[in-house]
């Protein structure tokens, strides 16, 4: 299907929302914790921890990963983004459904 793609993109931002608030709460974490607390593979974790590092929003410690400092500023970002995104796919579903009606 068309959406696959952005559907597999979704699941990815959920996992590093998911490892994001795992830090918060726990920090400092290591990946293995993480990874135990939230069923998902070392693997995966490392990715999302080098994402979320990337985006500033975490920092690796000798002890594990932590918050990097106040991240308020770009979690509203993101959910900036994320309303775009939202009015985008209404507007996307509007004009798809008047090729059917």
């Amino acid at each position: 299907m068309i959406t696959d793609k952005l559907y597999s993109e979704l699941e990815l931002l959920s996992r590093h929302i998911s490892v994001l608030s795992i830090v918060k709460e726990k920090q400092p974490i290591g990946i293995v914790r993480i990874a135990n607390e939230l069923g998902l593979g070392e693997h995966e974790v490392r990715h999302s921890l080098s994402v979320l590092e990337g985006a500033g929003l975490i920092k690796p410690t000798p002890n594990g990963a932590v918050i990097r400092g106040n991240i308020r500023d770009e979690v509203l970002k993101i959910v900036e983004v994320l309303d775009e995104i939202s009015q985008t796919t209404q507007v996307l579903k509007r004009e798809l459904l008047k090729l059917v009606v």
